[in-house]
């Protein structure tokens, strides 16, 4: 029996921090990556014929419809938990040094903390 969790990634930018999450839960041992969707449609398609434990919205979504798909997989009797992950991107990183800001606040968990944070809410209830 696979007691992986199960996880599919959505994301319309930021490809190159969700590849990492991706690779990083992946190696873990934990995960399993059950697709990749960079809009809504391949979030349905990739859906259709597979369960998963966690929609991960990695980065924010320029293309507001791609959130809707959460309500839709719902509609759908899709269980499962929607998380943003939000980071940092390189532009924020640019503007600190180009204006010596020394501190910089990371808006999200670090990879491996956000892994545990994964594993240890898999069982909460699931909000409708």
């Amino acid at each position: 029996m696979d007691n992986k969790i199960k996880v599919l990634i959505l994301t319309d930018r930021l490809q190159d921090q969700a590849k990492a999450l991706i690779e990083f839960l992946k190696q873990s041992g934990f995960f399993e990556v059950v697709g990749f969707a960079e809009n809504k449609q391949q979030v349905h398609s990739i859906a259709e014929d597979r369960n998963f434990d966690y929609l991960i919205i990695a980065g924010y979504l320029k293309n507001e419809t791609n959130y809707h798909v959460i309500a839709e997989l719902r509609n759908e009797f899709k269980r499962f938990h929607p998380v943003q992950w939000a980071m940092v991107d390189s532009l924020i990183n640019i503007f600190c040094l180009r204006y010596q800001i020394p501190l910089k606040f990371e808006r999200t968990l670090p990879m491996d903390e956000f892994a545990d944070f994964l594993r240890t809410h898999k069982n909460d209830p699931l909000i409708r």
